[in-house]
């Protein structure tokens, strides 16, 4: 690095005064970095606090309405335990164990074992009968148990909201993070749910720990990225299924990727050098997002003994149950019923655009009811925005940035819920609220980077005319975001 003329006279030998200066200046950059790192950890610690406080301030058993499956999730968390015996009586083709994946179970019995709960807990909740007859018969939970169950959810919650927020940093920046944050933390639909001994919110943290992680692999490509990915992926099928898709949005990405990079590799080729050697090498990030329906199909078979003894046979078997139980769900509850995949995003709409809302609760929450159904919809229209902005900035970035990558999972997510929805329970509606979180985030955060940067330019035009790649927060690649 040139010296500044204020501080070099070319009559005057170096002496390496310019090889001080810039270890200094390296010094102090490295000490801003990390004053930077340790301000955005602190922050992120802070949004935990606040998440774990809004949802556990309502988590008490005399607070929140007991919701009837959680006799069910608080009754499977013995799976727990019988992981260790794979082989045991628990993983036959029984009704439970066809009819739901277990790593929700998993999550609530490590839970409830943190706390010192025992696992032996309640019989399964019996829909066709009374509330009365349930609870005679053993199926209600103790209030011990309903806490510690409650509990775990109040802490994953609060994890996946930090998550979050990390996630929308590295896509934008630091103030679209908080918008991000906050809107996820209080969703009125996420904050039940995340009060709830339910196996929901397992999902969210999972699918943001997705989001977050594939950012660093596109910015930074290595194998123990790729293949924690797909482990979660894997782990997320094995508890509500539609993750599993994700899986194969990442092998057409890798696709794409490979024979981008053979024909590429084609124009250098020497005389006598076959096409094979045009094919990256294995630490190609190609390799590494085609690897994912592997790694994620070996993560679900292996996390859900029930599949052991037929991996295909039983998974599809396990697909047709969740089919015809959604056929069931929508016979017995006809109000609930979704016709078509335009009906479900009219439902869609009308739920998380005004029934439930982030800014809604917001506004009712400081008083202004009538004003808060007015914003209510504004939580889906930053989201829309925040799509758009997103859209742009893939466009205008190298893929290794990581915009195009995460705008792909979050729409395949969405659009898989949609597609599949046959009848409307509120619960099917988490994933896409964070999909609102984390657009409606990504969005303002892009918005206020374009702004700056329009600000510095009529401030400072000389010095602007060269253009930026992290102008609208897209370009950069490093892994801290701004």
């Amino acid at each position: 690095m040139p010296t500044p003329a204020s501080h070099h006279d070319p009559n005057v030998q170096d002496t390496g005064d310019a090889v001080q200066h810039d270890g200094t200046a390296d010094s102090r950059r490295n000490s801003s970095a990390g004053v930077e790192r340790a301000s955005v950890v602190l922050l992120a610690l802070v949004i935990f606090g606040i998440a774990f406080f809004h949802y556990r301030s309502d988590a008490g058993t005399n607070i929140t309405v007991f919701h009837r499956d959680e006799s069910r999730w608080i009754n499977r968390a013995h799976y727990a335990e019988e992981l260790l015996d794979p082989f045991g009586p628990t993983w036959n083709d029984y009704y439970l164990t066809r009819g739901q994946p277990p790593v929700g179970s998993y999550v609530m019995g490590i839970g409830l074992m943190a706390q010192g709960v025992d696992l032996d807990t309640n019989r399964a909740w019996e829909y066709r009968r009374s509330p009365e007859w349930n609870v005679q018969n053993g199926m209600y939970p103790t209030q011990e148990e309903i806490r510690a169950g409650r509990m775990t959810n109040v802490f994953l919650g609060s994890v996946a909201v930090a998550t979050t927020f990390f996630a929308i940093r590295m896509l934008s920046n630091t103030v679209g993070g908080i918008v991000g944050a906050a809107i996820l933390t209080f969703h009125p639909l996420q904050s039940w749910h995340n009060r709830l001994a339910l196996a929901d919110t397992t999902l969210t943290l999972t699918i943001s720990a997705i989001v977050l992680l594939t950012i660093l692999l596109f910015r930074k490509p290595g194998w123990f990225r790729a293949l924690a990915i797909g482990i979660l992926i894997g782990l997320g099928g094995a508890n509500k299924l539609t993750p599993l898709a994700l899986a194969f949005v990442f092998a057409a990405v890798g696709t794409v990727l490979l024979v981008h990079a053979i024909l590429r590799n084609r124009q250098s080729l020497l005389p006598g050098e076959t096409w094979l050697s045009a094919v990256p090498g294995l630490r190609h990030l190609c390799w590494m997002l085609l690897s994912m329906p592997i790694v994620a199909g070996a993560s679900f078979v292996a996390a859900y003994p029930y599949l052991w003894s037929s991996p295909i046979t039983n998974t599809l078997r396990l697909v047709d149950f969740r089919q015809n139980e959604m056929a069931e769900q929508a016979r017995i509850y006809p109000q609930f019923s979704v016709e078509s995949t335009g009906e479900a995003i009219n439902r869609t709409w009308l739920s998380l655009g005004d029934r439930w809302s982030a800014t809604g609760w917001t506004f009712r929450w400081l008083g202004y009811p009538d004003f808060a159904t007015q914003v209510a919809p504004l939580d889906l229209i930053l989201a829309i925005i925040g799509t758009s902005l997103l859209t742009l900035v893939a466009i205008r970035s190298p893929i290794q940035s990581g915009h195009l990558m995460v705008g792909l999972l979050l729409l395949v997510q969405v659009g898989t819920i949609i597609l599949s929805m046959r009848t409307d329970f509120e619960r099917y509606y988490l994933p896409i609220v964070l999909a609102i979180a984390i657009l409606a985030g990504t969005g303002v955060g892009i918005s206020v980077r374009m702004l700056t940067s329009a600000l510095q330019f009529r401030r400072h035009p000389a010095r602007d005319t060269q253009p930026r790649s992290h102008d609208t927060g897209g370009a950069q690649t490093r892994a801290s975001g701004s």
